[in-house]
């Protein structure tokens, strides 16, 4: 199971949320370009980097991200705000290993089937970020329709290489992650998916390596020193 740091982008600063609220931003690293160099001093296998600001619709750290996305050693899989193929390609050209799609992907699961094409299902994940039994999108502000399990049953279709399963209401609570849904969504894919939302202990990290699940992407957890980055280690 990969273990995998999550570097979170507001403003220009790495910063963590609560519930995925706007408003609710905790700053970690002033320069997030820290941040990478900490992980890659820890021998991160693999980043995630996510623009918030990006999913909400504004370009203010466009340029930071592919300044990131350039300099990281370390293998990085990046999303927030990337809705189209040409944003996609960019990404995966200056060094990406892998985009996650959440709003591209919910509202036109066509698309991905041509991105996959383009790239490689192997550089796709398609994000499903669920609350109240519903998709939501747009960075977390808009409540879809759409159930999580149906859509995740179908997505492999399409051509997505994985999953990022990730509970809105347990993110960045430190209050465990949503272990029965994680559960249900493994067994009913068939294909690789990460975790994400609320893991706050090792004892967390235990429970969802029973799971076999792919990977988990954590971020409070490490931040608040809930868990100890020597635990990448244990995990190469």
């Amino acid at each position: 199971m990969e273990i995998i740091p999550a570097i979170d982008l507001r403003n220009g600063k790495c910063v963590r949320l609560t519930k995925g609220k706007k408003g609710t931003e905790k700053v970690y690293y002033e320069n997030p370009l820290e941040a990478l160099e900490f992980w890659e001093s820890r021998d991160a296998k693999r980043i995630q980097f996510i623009d918030l600001d990006g999913a909400w619709g504004s370009k203010r750290n466009k340029d930071l991200l592919k300044e990131m996305v350039k300099k990281s050693k370390s293998k990085v899989q990046v999303g927030g705000g990337i809705r189209s193929i040409s944003q996609a390609v960019e990404l995966i050209d200056i060094g990406a290993d892998r985009i996650i799609t959440g709003t591209l992907a919910i509202e036109d699961p066509i698309i991905i089937k041509t991105l996959s094409k383009t790239i490689g299902s192997e550089h796709i994940i398609v994000a499903l970020d669920y609350k109240q039994g519903k998709i939501v999108t747009h960075g977390w502000t808009k409540l879809t329709d759409e159930n999580p399990f149906n859509f995740g049953k179908n997505i492999s279709n399409y051509g997505a290489g994985y999953i990022l399963f990730s509970s809105v209401d347990a993110d960045g609570t430190l209050l465990g992650p949503d272990i029965e849904n994680i559960k249900k969504m493994k067994n009913l894919i068939d294909i690789p998916i990460y975790a994400a939302g609320g893991i706050r202990d090792k004892n967390d990290i235990n429970n969802l390596e029973k799971l076999n699940i792919h990977g988990v992407v954590i971020g409070k957890a490490f931040y608040e020193n809930k868990v100890d980055p020597s635990i990448l280690d244990r995990y190469k």
